[in-house]
């Protein structure tokens, strides 16, 4: 069975790479897993994903040897775990607001005596059985991971009651929802942002799990890095296509406007009739 590049970095006390990701692209995976990233993280809970790109997507993850971890829009036993048949490595779950909700989770995404996740045993998990490791239940309890999103304030109040939850390895702000809530910017230098940061932090530490959140810069990174995050995200395709946007963009409107607007002619050009 695969291993978590991501689970290990966190093992190991080292700061896990996670890309995010939106859109059915199939470099991306491999280009990631190039620049050093242990794990992307694939929103399927604002973004639209046909079963079959979901299946294709987890596939190429598998192929480049990265961990996929999938955002789904459902919070349904049955689409969870099958999610982990097709070889997600781990599942990021939005709005996780209390202890209970989080047992659900693991409930869903844990094989007995932990969870109560149903058995298949022919996914791409487990080699589509025939090359399953005898101890298939105990490694893909081990190397399958929940990530449960913190984005409202009675999340944050119950945030030590969810993180001792077994079965839950990352506690993630969500900042855009977060802050929405708690009335602050999402900056990582907000105080009330730092306040929550701080708090989420705290509990992770106590538990012995993992805690982050996506950051947009380098700064950024160091900041919530110093309070002790393992699950970085830093970097995705929509942020990377908006600047290259918005650079070539600035880039045509100053060459046009050296030009008026005009063609530029070219030289010993000759025209054809047709």
């Amino acid at each position: 069975m695969r291993k978590s590049k991501v689970l290990a970095k966190i093992r190991a006390g080292k700061v896990a790479r996670i890309f995010c990701m939106s859109f059915a692209q199939g470099m991306v995976p491999s280009m990631a897993a190039h620049f050093h990233y242990d794990g992307i993280w694939v929103d399927a809970e604002h973004r639209v994903w046909d079963p079959r790109e979901v299946d294709a997507m987890i596939g190429r993850h598998y192929a480049a040897d990265i961990d996929c971890i999938w955002r789904p829009p459902t919070k349904e036993k049955n689409a969870l775990y099958r999610l982990l048949e097709d070889g997600a490595t781990g599942i990021m779950v939005p709005h996780v607001s209390t202890p209970d909700q989080a047992k659900s989770l693991v409930q869903a995404m844990k094989f007995p005596p932990l969870g109560d996740r149903g058995f298949d045993g022919g996914g791409r998990d487990a080699s589509f059985w025939f090359g399953a490791p005898k101890d298939y239940i105990e490694q893909a309890n081990r190397e399958t991971f929940l990530v449960a999103q913190i984005e409202t304030p009675e999340a944050l109040n119950n945030v030590d009651a969810i993180a001792a939850v077994p079965g839950v390895d990352v506690l993630f702000i969500g900042p855009g929802d977060l802050s929405l809530r708690l009335g602050c910017t999402p900056s990582v230098n907000d105080p009330t942002m730092m306040e929550a940061q701080k708090k989420v932090a705290a509990a992770a530490r106590h538990h012995g799990i993992a805690w982050g959140r996506p950051v947009g810069s380098a700064d950024d990174a160091r900041v919530i890095i110093g309070i002790g995050a393992l699950f970085v995200a830093f970097g995705s395709e929509f942020v990377a296509m908006s600047h290259q946007m918005t650079t070539c963009s600035a880039q045509f409107d100053e060459l046009l406007s050296e030009v008026g607007g005009n063609p530029i002619p070219i030289p010993n050009s000759t025209s054809k009739s047709y």
